[in-house]
């Protein structure tokens, strides 16, 4: 029961952080303005934020507050900027786990995230 779990906790917080990922790069598009992503990983939270004016849009907490209860996020860059156009000041990695059990997520300077491993 308790592998089950694990996996299950893992596979639905990285497809969260797919569709926010993907939730953020449109969303410099409707604000019209650059919008920053910030990797938190020792807290396992991720903050999406005007990069002019430091405006919160969305946090997403995934450590054992959360239903996800992750052990480990790593996030490499932790900071990418998106600008208006949807390209990504940088291509990136965030891998989500608990325990033993890992997923990765890729997202390219263009704005293709995708779920990998």
């Amino acid at each position: 029961m308790g592998r089950i779990m694990r996996h299950e906790r893992v596979n639905r917080a990285a497809q969260v952080l797919v569709a926010d990922l993907q939730n953020g790069f449109a969303m410099a598009g409707r604000q019209r303005a650059p919008v920053r992503l910030t990797f938190t990983v020792s807290t396992k939270t991720y903050v999406f934020s005007d990069r002019a004016t430091g405006t919160v849009f969305q946090t997403r907490i995934m450590d054992s507050r959360s239903e996800y209860a992750l052990t480990s996020m790593t996030a490499t860059p932790a900071t990418i900027d998106v600008l208006p156009n949807g390209i990504g000041s940088a291509s990136f990695t965030v891998t989500v786990a608990q325990g033993d059990y890992s997923r990765s997520v890729t997202a390219s300077s263009a704005g293709f995230v995708r779920l990998v491993q």
